[in-house]
């Protein structure tokens, strides 16, 4: 199954959200994160949530260390909170072998299975909640 790959910026919350749902591989993660990065609305200060509650993950270890080892070449920044959302052991398995490459230093991952909880991480008022899980809603592909 294809995989989608979305994001939004959020400017009034300082928040990014990538959104992916079915197959997740290395060259489509790499193309968002392209395109998030020239969007004239990005701002490198910014935090982000990565929704992976509705994917299938399609990267080897290789590419999760290579794909991690560029997020951290690329953004070159000092502090970013970015929390992985996901749903399933596997999602949360692949997630953690991430947040442990070793080779990124100013990425501050964390991994969680409620939005509550990223919205935490990301310092964002839960009071913007329903707010974002609605933006969320629409970037679902029905099917």
């Amino acid at each position: 199954m294809s995989g989608i790959y979305k994001y939004l910026i959020l400017n009034k919350l300082k928040l990014i959200i990538q959104f992916h749902q079915n197959d997740l591989t290395f060259e489509g993660i790499k193309k968002l994160k392209q395109s998030i990065i020239i969007d004239p609305n990005y701002d490198a200060s910014f935090n982000y949530i990565i929704d992976l509650r509705l994917t299938n993950v399609k990267l080897s270890l290789k590419e999760l260390q290579l794909y991690g080892n560029w997020v951290q070449e690329t953004l070159n920044t000092n502090h970013k909170n970015l929390a992985l959302l996901t749903s399933t052991p596997n999602q949360v398995s692949n997630a953690l072998l991430f947040k442990l490459n070793d080779n990124i230093k100013s990425l501050y991952y964390e991994v969680y299975s409620s939005m509550e909880g990223a919205l935490g991480h990301v310092n964002v008022d839960l009071s913007n909640l329903e707010y974002i899980e609605n933006e969320i809603n629409k970037l679902k592909v029905l099917g």
